[in-house]
């Protein structure tokens, strides 16, 4: 069990303080919930069932610097080839997504950004669930790389696309 003031990561919520463990009654009955304050979006408060251990399994303590440096390393040596069918592609990803921050969603993340870089010089773009992916990528690494490294999330998210770009 987590105690009040830790900085865990939850699912594609991001990086979050435990602010309080508490009963609450959201149904016809009360349980215990952790309740997390986002630190990069203080606008919503998120309620996770302790008993229910399916959500509760996705909070996890923020890694360490180590940790993200080696999965990144991992990610610059791994290559993923386009997938041309985009319903195929987006299942594909959606997986990888869904486990949080992984070496894979780096590897998805440098795949995507590659294949924008490519597309720009063409006047093309994206397609919008490429997009929606490559914006929940950044979205979980950078908040992670944001508070590991001590810096903002942009900076984090250029140093990301930087060492993808110089693979």
């Amino acid at each position: 069990m987590y105690e009040q003031g830790e900085i865990l990561v939850y699912g594609n919520q991001g990086v979050c303080r435990l602010i309080d463990i508490r009963r609450e009654r959201f149904t016809d009955r009360s349980a215990m919930y952790y309740i997390l304050l986002p630190l990069f979006d203080g606008r919503s408060k998120v309620y996770v069932p302790v008993e229910n251990s399916k959500l509760a399994s996705k909070l996890r303590p923020v890694m360490v610097k180590e940790t993200l440096l080696t999965m990144m390393s991992e990610a610059k040596q791994n290559s993923a080839e386009w997938e041309k069918d985009d319903r195929k592609r987006n299942q594909l990803f959606r997986d990888i997504v869904s486990d949080g921050l992984t070496a894979e969603l780096l590897t998805v993340m440098k795949t995507l950004i590659l294949h924008k870089r490519e597309l720009s010089q063409t006047v093309r773009r994206l397609h919008s669930a490429d997009e929606k992916t490559l914006a929940l990528c950044e979205k979980i690494a950078g908040e992670e790389f944001a508070y590991a490294f001590g810096v903002e999330v942009d900076d984090a998210l250029s140093h990301i696309e930087q060492e993808f770009l110089t693979a």
